[in-house]
């Protein structure tokens, strides 16, 4: 299986997948949709839960400064980085291959504009990430945004006391957390 990049100078160009039935992609429309929401240029921008990494390459394909990208899976880096290679944006990503509550030492030198998050439907995870990013809020600049991507149904009632909630958008059975950092 094949992903393309929808937009920017990527455009329509393939990347691999990972090698694994549990991974998940960010839908096209959905990543579209980030792309005409947001303005990713010069953006530094943090991935968890990076998969292959199309989000990431998605942002740097409209303009995004440099992405760091956390997955625990040896597949998924190892696909991340055959991507970057092939796309030529190396110098442009950094890898952390760690479970996203352990990879706060290797980031904790960073601020970020963006931080995009597609957590494993159904499992937690969600609500465990808000808490994580909520003790962790140093990681993303003031004026900053947080994006999480979930199942419709998955509980999120963690409400973050440093984040502002700014809004909730639908996608059939995704949802898109966007929070504020003021």
């Amino acid at each position: 299986m094949a992903l393309k990049i929808e937009s920017g100078k990527f455009k329509n160009t393939n990347i691999e997948t990972v090698d694994d039935r549990r991974t998940r992609y960010t839908p096209a429309t959905l990543r579209r949709a980030l792309i005409s929401i947001f303005d990713f240029t010069g953006a530094n921008f943090l991935e968890f839960f990076a998969g292959s990494g199309i989000m990431s390459f998605e942002v740097l394909s409209n303009g995004a400064k440099s992405s760091t990208m956390v997955d625990i899976s040896t597949k998924a880096v190892s696909s991340i980085l055959k991507n970057a290679e092939s796309l030529g944006v190396l110098n442009k990503i950094k890898v952390i291959k760690s479970d996203f509550r352990k990879s706060i030492t290797k980031l904790s030198n960073e601020q970020f504009d963006y931080i995009f998050a597609d957590p494993p439907f159904n499992n937690s995870y969600v609500q465990e990430f808000l808490k994580f990013i909520d003790s962790n809020v140093f990681l993303i600049r003031n004026g900053g945004y947080i994006i999480i991507e979930k199942y419709k149904n998955e509980k999120s009632d963690y409400i973050p006391k440093n984040l502002i909630r700014e809004e909730v958008r639908d996608y059939g059975d995704i949802e898109i957390l966007i929070f504020f950092k003021p």
